[in-house]
């Protein structure tokens, strides 16, 4: 393990499963969704379950962080809402499939979220990184967490479009 490993202050799993949690994960989706894209945003109530129902989802970007606390931010949309927040992006040109401007697009909106959450809790905010973001294509992937780990997830509406967030920690202690 490097030197800088052993400095950090681990983010906690009972901090990570709080409600003030989940509320600053909250708060940074409606502040990003509100301030760069135009959009009212809202959490889908009862959606700390971790399971996602079965519409289909086959755009993902995932933004890793390492530092006090290890693990991913992740958001799930359909193709329909990635060219929407694309769109919005452009400020509200239109996008069609196929254009390289919906990964960019839903890659830094995965960016902004996972910056916008670690900000809000002073244990991450300058000691934790953020990698650069990862765009998936496609529904029929699995993403391997190390074990043990835990996961936040959350369900948002945005005009007739679902957004997905799952923020996975990963336990620093295990081997």
């Amino acid at each position: 393990m490097s030197e800088s490993m052993l400095t950090h202050k681990p983010y906690g799993s009972q901090e990570f499963l709080s409600t003030q949690n989940r509320d600053h994960a909250d708060e940074a989706v409606v502040e990003v969704f509100s301030m760069m894209l135009g959009f009212e945003i809202g959490p889908v109530p009862d959606t700390d379950s971790g399971q996602h129902p079965g519409e289909p989802n086959d755009r993902t970007a995932i933004v890793g962080f390492s530092g006090s606390m290890r693990g991913t931010c992740e958001v799930r949309m359909t193709s329909l809402a990635a060219r929407s927040i694309a769109s919005a992006m452009l400020g509200g040109t239109p996008v069609e499939e196929g254009d390289d401007a919906i990964d960019d697009a839903i890659g830094e909106l995965c960016n902004m979220l996972a910056g916008g959450w670690k900000n809000r809790v002073p244990t991450l905010s300058s000691d934790c990184s953020l990698s650069p973001p990862t765009v998936i294509s496609g529904a029929d992937y699995k993403v391997h967490m190390r074990q043990p780990s835990m996961k936040l997830s959350r369900i948002y509406q945005f005009d007739v479009h679902t957004l997905y967030l799952t923020l996975h920690r990963e336990d620093l202690g295990a081997a």
